[in-house]
């Protein structure tokens, strides 16, 4: 609020790519913007090569923006310069208290998924068991809000293709490739729950029709879902699930599955399952070897599924991050009290574990 009250922020123009070593005007009015924000130490007013210090000054800047730090000043990067001090408070005032008020409600032991910032929690008696990277839905196959119990995992699962996501992207490769089918492991059966088999040519030309028929992915390497499914009853037809494609988490934006959502310590998660609340034991480690019989294991207890959208909080190490808005459902307006300019002093976290809030805010 300081700086929103001492300092113009217009927007910076820019045209194309800035990358180290290039010049540009805009470069000693972004030193001053990054000197401000906290993530460069000192600017020369006179700097306009984009060089040094200020490299890295962006990098750190394009970490707690969750944008890929390889300080190449585009039009992402250029957003979050552009945005001025006012919108930032609103964005932390408004987090702050959704963030707040939502963890003080929750149990001792849950798992909680923020969709913005690309990660899982899991959570067991106010402690940190588990932080993993996730994949998230698409903006046009978003991943929903939504709280569940996880009642069931599933070991080598099968994949029954939903009819939209068939129809969108199966049959498409259907049609181009009739080997498909075959090559990606799918058995294909008719309403009455029969098997159907036909020639590759064959499967092309069905694919360009009505395709009366179910889709269902055996277990093994292609399989969608991976290893291990975390099963949930909600009417979206979502879970958390392993991949099969894991280089795509050392994307830094992850918006990417059909809606469910991906776990990459997904071995992790699943060793956490098996030894707190798995019933049979003794099948789980038999399993474990076998990685083409599918095995559904109950559990003693339903783990609590949060999926939340929260996209700017403080780190314990006292650093403000911020994450896009993804799916542009952010509405959030300044409390009165910063838009008077006022302190609010009344705000506690007295609800919530310290050293769990320090977890969940860490980096």
């Amino acid at each position: 609020m300081w700086l929103h009250q001492e300092y113009q922020w217009q927007d910076i123009q820019m045209n194309g790519l800035l990358k180290a070593g290039e010049g540009h005007a805009a470069v000693s009015e972004i030193s001053q913007r990054l000197w401000l924000l906290g993530d460069l130490n000192s600017y020369d007013p006179a700097q306009y090569t984009y060089q040094g210090e200020l490299v890295n000054a962006m990098v750190r800047f394009q970490i707690r923006h969750g944008l890929k730090p390889d300080a190449v000043i585009g039009p992402k990067t250029l957003f979050w310069i552009n945005q001025t001090p006012f919108e930032r408070a609103q964005l932390l005032a408004q987090n702050f208290i959704n963030k707040t008020i939502y963890l003080a409600s929750l149990p001792k032991r849950f798992l909680l998924v923020n969709i913005p910032s690309y990660e899982m929690f899991l959570v067991d008696d106010d402690k940190l068991a588990l932080h993993s990277k996730v994949i998230v839905g698409k903006p046009y196959r978003q991943t929903p809000l939504m709280v569940g119990q996880i009642s069931n995992v599933v070991v080598n699962p099968t994949w029954t293709v939903p009819r939209n996501l068939m129809r969108l992207d199966i049959l498409p490769q259907i049609r181009a490739d009739g080997e498909y089918i075959t090559e990606r492991q799918f058995d294909v059966f008719n309403y009455q729950g029969e098997l159907v088999e036909k020639t590759a040519e064959q499967w092309q030309q069905v694919a360009g029709e009505s395709f009366p028929y179910r889709l269902v992915q055996r277990p093994g390497s292609h399989n969608a879902l991976g290893r291990y499914k975390f099963h949930f009853n909600n009417d979206s037809n979502v879970y958390l699930h392993d991949t099969p494609t894991k280089e795509l988490f050392a994307e830094s934006e992850r918006a990417l599955s059909s809606g469910c959502v991906r776990i990459e310590k997904v071995q992790q998660l699943a060793d956490w399952f098996a030894k707190n609340l798995v019933i049979d034991k003794r099948t789980w480690r038999r399993i474990q070897s076998n990685y083409d019989k599918i095995q559904w294991f109950s559990l003693k207890e339903t783990l609590p599924v949060h999926f939340v959208y929260w996209t700017s909080w403080v780190d314990n190490q006292h650093q403000v991050q911020y994450r896009s808005d993804i799916y542009s459902l952010s509405t959030a307006t300044a409390p009165a009290a910063l838009v008077n300019h006022q302190t609010e002093k009344n705000v506690t976290t007295s609800a919530i574990s310290p050293m769990l809030h320090k977890q969940l805010t860490q980096r």
